[in-house]
């Protein structure tokens, strides 16, 4: 818990305050909330309790004569200590389930939607950690012509699908030559791990395919590059437009900076990574965030697992004005439940 403890008619002031700035938006003021909540004060009690709040850091006015909102201590205070988390409904339930499921394949086409179902429940932007790709083990890889000059490569790991990669030749190629590339890579790369791929088995493969013509040749290299290149985990990220729907961020001068970062892999994954430090579920605020871009903006995130080993971290990132009871409840049931299902996947 933050900073000093509340009685329970400050605590109580707190709350309401926070629950109704969450919902309206609108600075609250004491005629609001005597009006609205049935708390057996006086206007005028609401009124030194709130001014109180502001004086010791938990309210804030953010213009003159308006009512107040949430300092970032007081929705630290909130989330600690008074917010309760929500229970979801039956119909988010199943709608999480049954995505989740239906999805549950392949690894890479079930990331890729929860993080999407995810945008869309919350109404936030979401983000995800994939799995990394070291402990994982080399099962196949598939090349398929989609016309006479370019080729899917499709790998497949004991997790499932975890890459897809378009490469383009300039000579065209027959079926038959890329099952000898087929062949040969999953004789040579089956059972290892990609942590091991950056090894003498990859100088072995570009060995033996430089006794082959100019084509076979650079499809190896294409198709090794991106094997090498693929020694982070994945980020998955939907719903970014969806933040423009807070009033927050209706200013294009402070949507920029967020824009920014979420076009920069790099950041988000350090974010991400920060976050997948702490297993479970970790609620960031403001200031509280690293990224500089971030700092008017809460993450809620969670790690998620396989097998009892954390192997990832979804998560969503708002305004300061946050959802925090929903989103949480949100977050926890799906990292939960997409543990539960990368824990039964045959590996």
């Amino acid at each position: 818990m933050s900073g000093k403890e509340l009685d329970p008619r400050k605590e109580l002031i707190l709350k309401v305050v926070t629950d109704d700035y969450i919902e309206s938006a609108e600075p609250v003021g004491s005629r609001t909330i005597a009006r609205k909540y049935n708390l057996g004060l006086s206007p005028a009690t609401i009124r030194n309790e709130m001014a109180d709040l502001e004086e010791i850091g938990y309210l804030k006015q953010p213009h003159v004569s308006a009512g107040r909102i949430p300092s970032q201590q007081g929705y630290r205070y909130y989330v600690d200590s008074l917010m309760k988390q929500q229970k979801l409904a039956e119909e988010e339930l199943r709608i999480i389930k049954s995505y989740i499921e239906s999805k549950s394949k392949e690894l890479d086409a079930l990331l890729q939607q929860t993080v999407k179902m995810l945008a869309q429940i919350t109404r936030y932007p979401s983000l995800m950690l994939g799995p990394k790709l070291q402990p994982s083990v080399f099962k196949h890889v598939q090349l398929v012509p989609l016309n006479s000059y370019n080729i899917l490569v499709l790998v497949v790991t004991n997790l499932g699908v975890i890459e897809n990669k378009l490469i383009t030749i300039d000579v065209p190629v027959e079926q038959g030559d890329l099952d000898r590339i087929s062949n040969l890579l999953n004789k040579k790369l089956r059972g290892k791990t990609f942590g091991n791929l950056k090894s003498s088995v990859l100088a072995e493969l570009k060995e033996e395919m430089a006794a082959h013509d100019d084509f076979f040749h650079k499809a190896i290299c294409l198709l090794l590059n991106t094997l090498e290149t693929r020694d982070k985990e994945r980020i998955y990220l939907d719903g970014v437009i969806n933040i423009l729907e807070h009033p927050e961020f209706k200013e294009i001068e402070k949507f920029k900076p967020l824009m920014g970062m979420m076009e920069e892999e790099e950041r988000l994954y350090k974010m991400l990574t920060d976050s997948s430090c702490r297993h479970g579920l970790r609620i960031s605020i403001g200031e509280e965030n690293q990224e500089e871009a971030a700092q008017e903006c809460s993450i809620i995130t969670a790690t998620y697992n396989m097998k009892g080993r954390a192997v990832g971290t979804i998560g969503v990132l708002g305004p300061t004005r946050m959802d925090y009871s929903h989103v949480v409840a949100v977050v926890d049931f799906i990292a939960q439940y997409l543990s539960e299902i990368l824990s039964e996947k045959k590996m």
